[in-house]
């Protein structure tokens, strides 16, 4: 070929426009298999959770996905007794959510939670009655008066709450003929009826429950507080199983827990914060 040719005087020019094409080919091959990665994989959490936990767990799962987190949950709903016992007996789960310290604390005790547990927020046990109040109830000390006239619907026989309610008939003399809810066992998948759809159905005159359930019911109801009664609190606490389905996804949503977000979640469905003095403190104490 011919020096003076146009070939020849564009040879180099040429070259590298090929390098360049090459080049962008191989950046945009990257890119779209990083983008898969980051849009295409969802990350699945299973978690294990008392049922009280359902309204904020719901809120916040609807907004990681309208974020368009990647971050799903799957939430299985149990009681304490029916939670230990899927632990026990090697369920696939990644995170347990209990509203019991006492729990949590055994929990780690028997290597079950991987390292420090996470107190999420706090729950308050109130007395509820139905909008038309038929029983006429005033305020908690007319409630306690009256309890021995009055059926009384409670939480669970495994709940948290029951041993609230058992301190709290002892230091307020409550004569309680408890219309007990129903209790959801390992093996069941139907969420447990609570004490709340007692009352709304008529088959209770009162109900004591979380004053989140209350929030979480479309039903209008009223509440009243329990005066000088210091057990009338509980706690939510967080943490990772010791041998997770999904690690990753696990530690993830476990960061999710502890921010922001899970916070507005927690408090939009009625919970009180963490007390301050739990939030350093070690389950172990």
């Amino acid at each position: 070929m011919k020096p003076d040719s146009l070939f020849f005087r564009l040879r180099g020019v040429i070259a590298l426009v090929l390098l360049l094409c090459f080049v962008a080919a191989f950046v945009l091959s990257a890119c779209g298999s990083a983008a898969g990665i980051n849009t295409d994989e969802g990350r699945s959490v299973n978690v294990l959770a008392a049922p009280s936990t359902a309204p904020a767990l719901q809120a916040l799962d609807a907004d990681l996905q309208e974020r368009q987190s990647g971050v799903s949950t799957q939430v299985e709903y149990l009681d304490a007794e029916a939670l230990q016992r899927r632990i026990d007996s090697g369920h696939e789960a990644d995170l347990v959510l209990t509203a019991s310290r006492e729990q949590m604390q055994a929990l780690r005790r028997q290597g079950s939670i991987e390292g420090d547990p996470l107190p999420m927020a706090s729950n308050r046990l109130v007395l509820v009655a139905t909008a038309e109040n038929p029983s006429d109830i005033l305020d908690f000390e007319d409630f306690s008066a009256r309890s021995s006239e009055l059926r009384v619907s409670t939480c669970t026989g495994d709940a948290p709450c029951t041993e609230q309610i058992t301190e709290l008939s002892g230091d307020f003399d409550l004569d309680l003929k408890h219309e007990d809810s129903r209790v959801a066992r390992a093996g069941f998948s139907a969420e447990p009826e609570s004490a709340l759809q007692n009352l709304i159905q008529g088959e209770s005159d009162v109900a004591l429950a979380y004053v989140t359930d209350v929030l979480a019911q479309d039903a209008p109801l009223q509440t009243f507080e329990i005066p000088q009664f210091q057990h009338s609190t509980t706690q939510v606490w967080a943490g990772v199983l010791a041998d997770p389905q999904s690690p990753g996804a696990a530690n993830e949503f476990f960061g999710i827990l502890a921010g922001e977000q899970a916070r507005s979640a927690f408090s939009g469905a009625g919970f009180l914060p963490a007390p301050v003095a739990e939030a350093g403190a070690s389950s172990e104490e």
